[in-house]
């Protein structure tokens, strides 16, 4: 029971991050439901993609319909209509195997299942940022990526799931530093060791 009332905390309080900015673009931020539901189509899942410039004022946004199942080759790969983005500032799999739905799972295997079940089932508006303003040939993007899933009622409303918060804290990905041991990610540094501490108590 805490390790299920845990989860429900730390994914709630993803979601609602940022709630007073919803019209306000800005690199990284954690978009509103509202930010997010502009780019909503009937019948069509979106994918919306924002380079941001070094002062994080939007530089350039693309809205296209997402026109196959988005694949997740490892927990910090996306392939989205054929083209392959990395989220930033994060290694994949710490460790091989981690607790995930109460069993021992491989980690890649886990983090399919989980963003393959958000990304193809749930979302319908999809939504990655990056500081990358143009892309190198042979290179990905570094981003992070949003998804807006619910129905929108009562019953399921509408939240914002942030892949890279997610994939911290169920220990699927790691948070990477620089030559200085600095972390490259302080903004997931509270998910990391609320992640940490639900992986020992499952365990």
């Amino acid at each position: 029971m805490k390790r299920a009332v845990l989860l429900t905390a730390v994914l709630l309080c993803s979601a609602v991050t940022h709630a007073g900015r919803a019209n306000a673009a800005s690199a990284f931020d954690q978009p509103t439901t509202d930010y997010m539901l502009q780019f909503a189509k009937p019948a069509v899942k979106v994918f919306v993609y924002e380079r941001y410039d070094a002062k994080g004022e939007l530089y350039q946004r693309d809205v296209t319909a997402v026109t196959s199942p988005i694949e997740v080759p490892s927990a910090t790969e996306r392939i989205i209509n054929g083209v392959t983005y990395r989220l930033r500032g994060l290694t994949a799999c710490p460790q091989q195997k981690i607790t995930y739905k109460t069993e021992e799972w491989d980690c890649t295997k886990a983090a399919r299942d989980y963003e393959g079940a958000i990304y193809n089932n749930r979302a319908s508006v999809v939504l990655c940022k990056t500081l990358v303003l143009q892309s190198k040939q042979g290179e990905s993007d570094a981003v992070s990526c949003f998804s807006l899933v619910g129905a929108g009622d009562a019953n399921d409303p509408y939240i914002v799931a942030y892949d890279d918060d997610e994939m911290v804290f169920f220990n699927m990905a790691e948070i990477g530093r620089n030559k200085d041991g600095k972390s490259l990610r302080p903004d997931l540094e509270r998910s990391s060791d609320l992640g940490k501490r639900f992986q020992n108590e499952a365990n």
